[in-house]
């Protein structure tokens, strides 16, 4: 009898002490981030293996972990906005299937794919984000996006990374395209990071899917600054400008405001054509001579 109580009492020490070493959870104030998930989302898995806590941060215990392409539905709002692999995203609490049996914990957001994309054959496209590692001051901005590939069984069959400019963009999104006329490409995955201020640019990435490997292609980007300046990029493959089947045109234009007071604006633009040929593997730009 006395043995009981005494493991009793240990046991209630044990949870009492646990319990004080974590802070109290907090929900997190803000409008957005690039997830965007909220309460009876579906959402998958990205990281290899993600842990589920108890506890909306790294001192949770740990119940069980999920791979990738695993689903997961979001229950709660976001708590404890956390620093991990450089860089910030909140917890959500998260039911989740083991073998048939329904469970619940808390995941990192940070965890889970940014978006995801089904193909014809069953295939999952997912990207997301990786750490940035031997980041300097000069690189705060930039992370490492990481673009997988699993098959119908949810095996990785291919990924790859992209270094990215992550800013103040507010949402993103990945769509899966035919091979555009490339030759050598089974399809084309394009992610965009979207930028809805003044002075923020939406930014888009092409890669192309052999059936094996990812191949980088040109990516475009666009941006304007309170209506008194714009950048703009176009960019047109085969299956769009249908000349040369190797050919990848990106028309720029540049435009700034001539005069700011005017009730009417108007613009002086500046125009520019960057082709690239398409070998089958690499993108490489045309330098014309003048």
């Amino acid at each position: 009898m006395f043995k009981h109580v005494f493991i009793a009492l240990l046991i209630m020490l044990s949870v009492s002490v646990h319990a004080q070493e974590r802070p109290a959870a907090y929900a997190v104030d803000e409008n957005f981030n690039l997830w965007n998930k909220k309460a009876n989302d579906t959402a998958c898995v990205f990281a290899d293996v993600a842990y589920i806590r108890d506890y909306p941060g790294l001192r949770g215990i740990i119940l069980d972990s999920l791979t990738t392409g695993s689903r997961v539905i979001i229950k709660s709002e976001a708590y404890n906005n956390t620093l991990i692999k450089d860089f910030h995203a909140p917890w959500h609490k998260v039911e989740y299937m083991i073998g048939k049996q329904k469970r619940s914990g808390f995941i990192w957001l940070g965890l889970l794919a940014l978006g995801t994309s089904s193909d014809k054959e069953g295939k999952l496209w997912m990207y997301g984000f990786n750490k940035y590692s031997n980041r300097s001051n000069d690189e705060e901005h930039l992370s490492l996006c990481e673009i997988k590939i699993l098959d119908p069984a949810l095996h990785t069959i291919g990924r790859t990374t992209i270094l990215i400019t992550k800013g103040e963009q507010t949402f993103t999104e990945g769509k899966i395209l035919n091979n555009m006329g490339l030759a050598g490409l089974q399809a084309i995955f394009r992610i965009g990071f979207f930028g809805e201020a003044c002075a923020v640019p939406t930014d888009h990435h092409y890669i192309g899917w052999t059936g094996t490997d990812f191949l980088n292609l040109p990516g475009k980007s666009n941006v304007s600054d309170a209506g008194v300046l714009y950048h703009e990029e176009k960019l047109l493959f085969p299956s769009e400008h249908r000349l040369a089947p190797s050919l990848i045109i990106k028309d720029i234009i540049d435009g700034e405001v001539i005069d700011p007071d005017q009730k009417e604006l108007k613009y002086k633009e500046s125009k520019k054509r960057v082709k690239y040929i398409w070998n089958g593997k690499i993108a490489n730009e045309i330098i014309e001579m003048k």
